[in-house]
């Protein structure tokens, strides 16, 4: 899945503009690229995108 589809797809469900969800899905790719590269070596790479996934799960298992 690309960027395009991602941002269709969160388009279609939260009923907010494809252009508008494209935008945020560009800032969000930044910020995590910035994070990244500010990160200490590859643990603190993993461990950035470790707790970025976490988050989401949590916001998963809220809804249900």
């Amino acid at each position: 899945m690309n960027k395009t589809e991602i941002a269709r797809k969160v388009s279609e469900r939260s009923g907010v503009e494809f252009e508008e969800c494209r935008k945020v899905i560009d800032a969000f790719e930044k910020v995590l690229e910035e994070e990244l590269a500010d990160s200490k070596g590859l643990g603190g790479a993993f461990d950035k995108i470790y707790n970025v996934m976490s988050f989401f799960k949590g916001k998963k298992e809220e809804k249900n």
